[in-house]
């Protein structure tokens, strides 16, 4: 992410940067050190949207409180295979990104896999529905770890365009140089079109 980000976004440092799920290693720490424009966000869902807990926004990607056209970018790593509606994810991030923004993300993509699968489904009752045996991930607010919602194939581009109309590029990192080798190394990149 952080080769991706200095590579394609060069003048981060001066943008609006929204990043969801922001963790204490990786390319985070540096966002928020270095980003005057930097907002970050966890989804704490029992709380109320928008509200600030510990230091920290509480918002849920699927419905958001931030104002149309808020963010030069929108940052996630490793957090779309956790979200319950990725198409109403995609949109929120097109309606909250500038024109000309983009929303550059990580998320495993299974090269075996040409479509998406969905894994797990939260109900609006509460209760979940599991189409595969549940896998989990950890989670920064939570030690019960995050469910995997979904395993992504090469769909994922044409799905986020469907869902947002935004382009996508994806970038497929083997590199010795910086170390980044082997499964998973997907950065996608998707803009909204300036105007």
């Amino acid at each position: 992410m952080a080769l991706a980000l200095t590579r394609y976004i060069p003048h981060w440092r001066h943008l609006a940067i929204h990043e969801s799920s922001p963790t204490l290693r990786g390319i985070s720490p540096k966002l928020r050190r270095e980003c005057a424009g930097y907002v970050e966000s966890q989804y704490f869902p029992k709380e109320r949207l928008g509200s600030n807990i510990k230091g920290v926004r509480n918002e849920n990607l699927e419905a958001q409180t931030f104002s149309d056209a808020a963010f030069d970018l929108v940052v996630t790593l490793d957090v779309m295979e956790h979200v319950n509606m990725p198409d109403r994810v995609t949109k929120e991030v097109f309606r909250t990104l500038k024109p000309g923004g983009a929303y550059l993300f990580t998320v495993p993509t299974y090269k075996g896999k040409s479509d998406s699968e969905r894994r797990a489904l939260y109900r609006l009752d509460g209760t979940i529905q599991y189409t595969s045996e549940p896998e989990y991930h950890g989670n920064p607010v939570s030690d019960a770890g995050s469910l995997v919602t979904f395993h992504y194939g090469y769909d994922l581009p044409e799905l986020i365009h469907q869902w947002s109309g935004m382009d996508v590029e994806v970038y497929r990192f083997h590199d010795h140089r910086h170390g980044i080798i082997g499964e998973f190394t997907e950065v996608y990149l998707a803009h909204k079109r300036a105007r």
